[in-house]
C-alpha cells in the first residue's frame, strides 16, 4: 500500500464511509415513508400536516402521553435486541410472540401462586421464571434447526399459535379470575406489581430495557460470542471451517432471543396488566421484527426504531380520533419503512 493510500484510509476510513451511507439510507427511507404516509392520509381525505401534528401531540404533548409511548416501546426494545442478535447470525426467529406469551404465563403463575410476602423476591422470581421459560420455548426451535436442519422460520412461527393456545387455556380454566364472565385470568399478588414512575405512568421495567441496550451492543461488538455470531452471519461454512460450532451458536441465539421475549412478557404481566390477560401483547413479537430491521440489527438502532414505532402507534391513536384518519394507515407506515429501507440499503451498497 502506498503512502497516499494509507493517508486516505486514515482521513476517510472505508468503514466510516459505509456507516455514513447506511445513515443516509436510513434517513432517506424514513423521509420517503413519511411522504408516502402523507399521500395515504390525503387519499383518506385528511390533511397530512394536521394529522402528523396530532400524532406528535398525542404521543409527546403530555407526560401521560409520553408514558404510554414508553410503555409501548419497552417490549419492542427488549424483543428487538434479541431478534437483532439472532438475525446477525442468520437465525430467523419469527416466534418471539409465542415466547413472550410463554414467559408471561410462567411469570404470572409465579406471581399468583408463590407464597412470598417480600415484594422484590417475588418480582425477581417471577422475572427469572419468565426469562427461563421464554428461553426454553426458543430453544426448541434452536435444537430442531441445529440437530436436524428444520427450518426455524416455520417452527418458530407455528409455535406462536401453540403458545397462545396454552396461555388461553390456562386463563380460561385453572387460573381464571373467580366470578369473571370474560376471558380474564387471576390477578397477581400486589407485592409482585412493578412500581410506576410518577406522572409518566410507566413501570420501572423501562430502566431494565434501557440497560440492556449497551449490554447488547457490547455483546455484539466486543465479545468472542458476538464475533462468532458475525462470522456465522457472513458465511456459515467458512465459520465452521474456522472452528465455530454452528449448532451451539444457533441454540445460543434462540436461547437469548427467546429469553428476552420472555422477559418482555414478564414485564407486561407485572408492570402493565397485573393479571393473566390474553391482551398483554399488541403483536409485539411481530412488530419487533420490523424494529430489528429498521435498527439495522444494531443495539442503538433498535432503541431508536422502537421509540419511533411506539411514537407512531401511540400518537396514531390520537391522530385517528382527532383527524378522523383511518388507524390502518398508521399501521401501514412501518411496513412502508421496511420496504424503503431495503431499497435504500441495496442502493447504498451499490449492488
Amino acid at each position: 500500500m502506498s503512502v497516499s493510500q494509507a493517508t486516505a484510509r486514515i482521513i476517510a476510513p472505508p468503514q466510516l464511509s459505509r456507516r455514513l451511507r447506511s445513515l443516509l439510507a436510513s434517513a432517506g427511507a424514513v423521509l420517503l415513508s413519511l411522504v408516502v404516509g402523507g399521500l395515504l392520509i390525503v387519499i383518506a381525505g385528511g390533511d397530512p400536516v394536521d394529522a402528523y401534528r396530532a400524532l406528535l401531540d398525542g404521543a409527546l404533548g403530555t407526560p401521560y402521553g409520553i408514558g404510554q409511548m414508553l410503555v409501548l416501546a419497552i417490549p419492542l426494545i427488549i424483543i428487538g435486541l434479541g431478534l437483532a442478535l439472532a438475525f446477525r447470525g442468520r437465525v430467523y426467529n419469527i416466534g418471539a410472540e409465542g415466547q413472550l406469551f410463554m414467559g408471561a404465563l410462567a411469570s404470572g403463575v409465579v406471581a399468583i401462586l408463590l407464597p412470598a410476602g417480600f415484594g422484590p423476591l417475588l418480582i425477581g422470581a417471577a422475572i427469572v421464571a419468565g426469562v427461563l421459560v421464554g428461553a426454553g420455548w426458543g430453544a426448541i426451535v434452536g435444537v430442531l434447526r441445529a440437530r436436524w436442519g428444520v427450518n426455524e422460520v416455520i417452527t418458530s412461527l407455528l409455535l406462536n399459535f401453540v403458545a397462545i393456545l396454552i396461555f388461553t387455556y390456562i386463563v380460561r380454566r385453572p387460573l381464571r379470575a373467580p366470578g369473571s364472565p370474560d376471558l380474564q385470568g387471576r390477578a397477581i399478588q400486589p407485592e409482585a406489581a412493578l412500581p410506576a414512575l410518577p406522572d409518566l405512568a410507566v413501570h420501572i421495567g423501562l430502566f431494565l430495557a434501557l440497560a440492556l441496550v449497551p449490554l447488547a451492543a457490547y455483546v455484539m461488538a466486543r465479545t468472542p460470542f458476538g464475533f462468532r455470531v458475525r462470522m456465522q452471519g457472513f458465511n456459515a461454512e467458512a465459520a465452521q471451517t474456522a472452528g465455530v460450532r454452528s449448532g451451539r451458536i444457533i441454540i445460543g441465539l434462540m436461547l437469548i432471543s427467546g429469553g428476552l421475549a420472555g422477559l418482555a412478557g414478564s414485564l407486561q404481566i407485572l408492570g402493565v396488566a397485573e393479571r393473566l390477560d390474553p391482551g398483554i401483547s399488541q403483536g409485539y413479537g411481530f412488530t419487533a421484527i420490523v424494529v430489528a430491521l429498521l435498527g439495522r440489527l444494531n443495539a442503538i438502532g433498535v432503541l431508536l426504531a422502537a421509540l419511533l414505532i411506539a411514537l407512531l402507534q401511540s400518537g396514531g391513536q390520537a391522530m385517528s380520533v382527532i383527524e378522523g384518519v383511518p388507524y390502518a394507515i398508521v399501521i401501514a407506515i412501518p411496513g412502508v419503512f421496511v420496504v424503503f429501507l431495503l431499497i435504500a440499503d441495496r442502493l447504498a451498497r451499490g449492488h
